[in-house]
């Protein structure tokens, strides 16, 4: 290739490298100092002509301002992204995109418009794979609720609070009340947000449905905090321990159960041992939360529960209660 074009190929390189993805923006003056360290000779006239030719073909947004003109990739354009995503790529984003709107800050999603603009355009120039979304759908394990409206203003609030170790005053549920509470980290679950937090003056860690959140406002005030998330989820809390030693769970299972756990593994300590050609024995090791008094109430139809005997004495009054009553406790153990 002439030196010449190289050169010119180098320099187009470097402007596209450079420019941000509005609301950002550089100047016309801001790129071509930029473009010196690149190519020493540019002159700004011909930086100008090429950004005018660029707008054309990469979709650049510019406008006035008293430096010159202001030059930005739309928020929403593919060609913001080099090198191209591949089609596999894009499959894996848009099976991404169905979950993340709910979950993220908005101005974060936002950020994404573009990757998932160009994995549409991808997908839909392929014959093998624009009808993709018929042929690849996630299912649930059982009843598919349709996420919860959240007001995306909390939702910022909340992730904004978190990132900058920031106190937040909420308002939360029915109550009137003004709470001050020190937001520690977010779970996703079925389809919900959980807010991971402590209240002002409390040392107890504290589960909030953020969709029940009424009112959200940071304060200017910080906080510091050794919280690990990760242990707090590896040790079930979110599940709400109902005993802070882990049981030994005995139960006999056929059916659906034994299938199940023939395939997968609650944890690293099951065991599995073959009884008849219908039924096995498991043992195993887990922390004992409402959640899992919840699965094996709605098993019991094929499992024979063995022990512990303060499990077999809980599961046994929840079977005697109105199953509302059951379905309340519940949740109001799980969420404050």
């Amino acid at each position: 290739m002439p030196a010449r074009k190289v050169k010119s190929l180098t320099r187009t390189l470097g402007m596209l490298k450079c420019i941000p993805i509005a609301p950002k923006f550089l100047t016309t003056f801001q790129i071509h100092e930029h473009l010196l360290t690149v190519d020493p000779d540019v002159s700004l006239r011909t930086v100008q002509r090429d950004l005018m030719e660029l707008s054309a073909i990469m979709g650049l947004t510019f406008g006035e301002s008293p430096e010159g003109y202001k030059w930005s990739f739309a928020f929403d354009s593919p060609n913001q992204f080099i090198p191209a995503i591949s089609r596999e790529e894009a499959l894996s984003l848009k099976l991404v995109q169905e979950h993340l709107k709910l979950f993220l800050p908005s101005h974060v999603y936002e950020r994404l418009t573009a990757l998932f603009k160009k994995s549409d355009d991808i997908l839909s120039k392929s014959s093998n794979s624009k009808d993709w979304s018929n042929l690849v759908r996630p299912m649930p394990q059982a009843l598919q609720f349709k996420p919860v409206d959240i007001n995306q203003k909390y939702i910022d609030t909340i992730y904004n609070a978190l990132i900058n170790k920031q106190w937040v005053t909420l308002k939360y549920a029915n109550k009137d009340k003004v709470y001050k509470v020190k937001p520690l980290g977010v779970i996703i679950r079925d389809a919900k947000l959980v807010l991971v937090c402590q209240y002002q003056g409390f040392d107890d860690v504290r589960n909030l449905l953020v969709h029940r959140i009424k009112s959200a406002e940071i304060l200017n005030q910080t906080f510091q905090s050794d919280f690990s998330l990760k242990e707090y989820i590896t040790k079930q809390a979110a599940a709400v321990l109902l005993n802070q030693e882990n049981i030994e769970l005995t139960f006999e299972a056929k059916g659906y159960v034994k299938h199940l756990l023939n395939e997968s593994e609650i944890n690293e300590t099951q065991v599995v041992t073959p009884l008849s050609k219908d039924w096995v024995s498991i043992k195993v090791s887990v922390p004992h939360t409402v959640e899992l008094e919840n699965w094996l109430l709605s098993q019991l139809h094929e499992i024979r529960l063995l022990g512990p005997e303060p499990l077999k004495k809980e599961c046994s009054i929840k079977l005697k209660q109105p199953r509302k009553s059951i379905i309340i406790s519940a949740i109001e153990k799980c969420y404050s």
